[in-house]
């Protein structure tokens, strides 16, 4: 599960498993390179691609997956 607090900002979670959290960061690797091509602002996704990637890993118990 992975989400940022900030402020008194709304919180959000998400559970995701290893090859889950590897797609998310290849989308927004990708998404990124496409920025920086177009000679547009790609800041923010390395701030985004940092946060997925240091994420804790949580135990999964008490989740159920449908």
């Amino acid at each position: 599960m992975f989400g940022r607090r900030r402020d008194d900002d709304q919180f959000v979670g998400l559970v995701v498993d290893d090859t889950e959290r590897r797609i998310i960061v290849r989308a927004l690797a990708d998404l990124r390179d496409k920025q920086r091509m177009e000679n547009k602002n790609f800041d923010f996704l390395d701030s985004l691609i940092i946060k997925v990637c240091d994420a804790p890993i949580q135990n999964r118990s008490g989740y159920e997956r449908t």
